[in-house]
């Protein structure tokens, strides 16, 4: 039976003079670097919806017990008016730093980006960057050719398949308009070149009765070759959060079964690989029971059966989401979300979120030992 033993938690991003000026830390990603280093992506802003929120680089050389802020991973575009960013990154076999994620078009910055009077979200890019330097320095993000006209939600980062092949799972945003011309379903990226170019006709999620959007998806591979993704199910019809929901592929993303309710009332969730049937899923779940948790998963034979769980981040922060509640006045009321599994050893695992604590949006890290 797995065993999950908490061990300690630091803090990767604060605000050193808040009293001086507004900067907030928000939507991390963890990347271990062959050299040993710790790479960490986050969006540093002055509010969460701000719009120069850009993504910074910070390092580790100790495992992720101190970080060193580096500073932002790339200019910000001559477009003729600000945009806000959020990139993930990913380590290929051949130590290429990969990083995906997406962009919105702030033409008025003091409009948020969750459109109250319409539910829609505002335009954007969904963008793609290298780096062949551990993460010093990155090609200027290009331009991913979605094929949709919603902008999709690439808020995780994208994985290497045996054949070279990338692959990132996302939902659709909304218009603007707070139409979905595409319908509710859950989107396959993938590129066999290198990230040049994007394949996004295949679908991974659609629920077969209801208008479920599979938000913030994460997609992580077994050692038998199979795909599994995890969202955060929300039924934009009768607006309600659903439990987190998992999808599986047996033939490397190409066809997708049923999705799976895992049973965990979770929305922004992640997953990582064990070993054999084996995965450790984290959830942040913000409703009656407020906090973050990490689980141990068998999904063998097609099921999602928890063999352990322990909390990591604390139920201190009351209700942040109840059914019914728009996306404006979710990005208003969250205090924690987006963990993240990092493995560092055969049975270290560090975990990573943003929190607001004290007025201050951080980047924390807990460090766990994961006996399967």
């Amino acid at each position: 039976m797995p065993v999950i033993e908490y061990l300690e938690s630091t803090v990767v991003y604060e605000n050193p003079l808040p009293h001086v000026r507004s900067r907030h830390g928000y939507f991390p990603g963890l990347a271990a670097l062959s050299s040993g280093e710790l790479l960490a992506l986050f969006m540093i802003a002055e509010a969460f919806e701000a719009a120069n929120g850009t993504t910074f680089v910070s390092r580790s050389a100790d495992g992720g017990r101190s970080w060193r802020l580096q500073g932002p991973l790339h200019a910000k575009p001559a477009l003729g008016f600000e945009t806000t960013d959020a990139m993930k990154a990913t380590v290929l076999r051949d130590g290429t730093l990969a990083a995906i994620g997406y962009r919105f078009h702030r033409r008025d910055p003091e409009s948020p980006i969750a459109i109250p009077e319409t539910g829609g979200i505002l335009p954007g890019d969904d963008i793609f960057s290298t780096s062949n330097d551990g993460g010093a320095t990155w090609t200027e993000p290009a331009v991913i050719d979605r094929g949709y006209p919603e902008l999709l939600e690439i808020s995780g980062p994208c994985i290497e398949l045996p054949d070279g092949e990338l692959l990132a799972v996302a939902a659709l945003y909304p218009m603007p308009d707070g139409s979905l011309p595409s319908g509710h379903r859950g989107v396959v990226a993938r590129s066999a070149d290198r990230g040049r170019t994007w394949d996004t006709s295949v679908t991974f999620f659609r629920h077969s009765s209801r208008p479920v959007a599979p938000y913030e998806p994460r997609v992580a591979r077994l050692d038998d070759g199979r795909l599994i993704a995890l969202v955060w199910a929300y039924d934009t019809g009768a607006g309600a959060h659903l439990n987190n929901h998992a999808a599986i592929s047996p033939d490397e993303g190409r066809t997708w079964g049923e999705p799976i309710d895992t049973g965990h009332r979770g929305q922004a969730s992640s997953l990582m690989p064990l070993g054999g049937d084996l995965l450790l899923s984290i959830h942040a779940q913000r409703g009656e029971d407020p906090g973050i948790w990490v689980r141990a998963i068998d999904v063998a034979a097609g099921r999602w059966n928890m063999l352990a769980e322990t909390e990591i981040y604390g139920a201190f922060h009351g209700r942040q989401t109840s059914a019914g509640q728009s996306a404006a006045n979710m990005f208003k009321s969250l205090r924690f979300g987006q963990p993240s599994l990092l493995r560092l050893d055969e049975e270290t695992v560090l975990a990573s979120h943003w929190c607001v604590e004290e007025g201050q949006g951080k980047i924390r890290t807990h460090r766990l030992r994961v006996r399967a």
